[in-house]
């Protein structure tokens, strides 16, 4: 049997805001606008979060490269205090836009800059950008600044590290090595104070650094 007319055009329309509105208590509301500024920067995303590296799962070398670091670090620190070992080091502070990239090892809870010791024969320089290319597969085409010096006790070691500055546009995708670096992030400089950093990389942050070549400290805390 087919009625016809048995509602009109208010009535269906009082129906279906009914019907919208008690849909829409079990609705899950989306509020990603505050990521809009990461996509612009060129940052890809997983399930919601920021994927800054390639997707790629520790082999069982990488994990077993890790325990070694975080068993390795704690011995080498007592080490290094025993045997006042003098150590030099390079870091490079990424900008992206009023963004910075941080990195996490394996064995430090502390967030780093790309960067690590500079080896015999090296050039700071050389150095950083070997580790660039080592830790998160980054070639840096662009010019490198050196900025700045920074001396002071870290990890029992009494160590002089040279800062350098790269800015970038967008930031490529990385490829981190998953045995020293496990993590990866871009923190805007507003925010850099909620995130544990490194000795070095506070001082970066806080301009508390000798400028080098004309290079002024400044901070963004």
């Amino acid at each position: 049997m087919r009625s016809k007319g048995c509602l009109s055009n208010k009535t269906a329309l009082a129906m279906i805001f009914k019907l919208a509105e008690a849909a829409e208590r079990n609705w899950r509301r989306l509020n990603g606008h505050n990521q809009l500024p990461k996509i612009i920067l060129g940052i890809k995303f997983s399930d919601g979060n920021p994927d800054l590296g390639r997707d790629k799962l520790p082999t069982l070398v990488d994990i077993a490269w890790q325990i070694l670091f975080r068993l390795g670090f704690p011995v080498a620190r007592i080490w290094w205090r025993l045997q006042r070992r003098r150590h030099v080091g390079a870091l490079v502070a990424i900008h992206v836009g009023q963004s910075l990239l941080l990195l996490r090892s394996s064995y430090r809870s502390a967030w780093n800059f790309p960067g690590g010791s500079v080896r015999q024969g090296e050039t700071p320089e050389v150095s950083v950008r070997r580790e660039l290319a080592e830790e998160i597969g980054l070639v840096a085409n662009a010019p490198l600044q050196l900025v700045g010096e920074v001396c002071g006790v870290w990890d029992g070691r009494i160590d002089r590290v040279f800062l350098f500055v790269l800015r970038l546009d967008r930031l490529p995708t990385l490829q981190l090595d998953n045995r020293e670096i496990i993590g990866a992030q871009l923190v805007p400089i507003d925010d850099l104070h909620k995130v544990p950093l490194t000795g070095p990389v506070q001082a970066y942050v806080r301009g508390q650094f000798s400028p080098i070549d004309g290079g002024a400290a400044q901070s963004f805390s």
